[in-house]
């Protein structure tokens, strides 16, 4: 009777030990998910960074892009204006 109390109280502190081992284990877990939820907040920020400094920069190209072909209209409008005052003049000469 007295070696299957001792077999049972070593059964028992085996039982004790893995237990506290799950314990420790839960905690780590617990630790690791912490951190996963932390590290995805990080990310999640940087994401909304990286989109609004996408946008703004999407802004000041387009605008750059913009004043590029409105200047570059604008030459050209000259120059066409300057042709067409060109033949005007052309057709007045030849007509008097």
């Amino acid at each position: 009777m007295e070696n299957i109390l001792k077999q049972i109280l070593g059964e028992l502190q085996g039982i004790k030990t893995d237990v506290g081992d799950l314990k420790t284990d839960v905690g780590s877990l617990k630790t690791d998910v912490l951190e996963l939820k932390t590290g995805q907040a990080r990310l999640e920020n940087g994401l909304q960074k990286l989109q609004k400094n996408f946008i703004e920069s999407l802004d000041v190209n387009t605008e750059k892009i913009t004043d590029h072909i409105d200047n570059r209209t604008e030459v050209l409008n000259k120059r066409v204006y300057h042709v067409e005052s060109d033949i005007e003049r052309l057709i007045r000469q030849q007509g008097s």
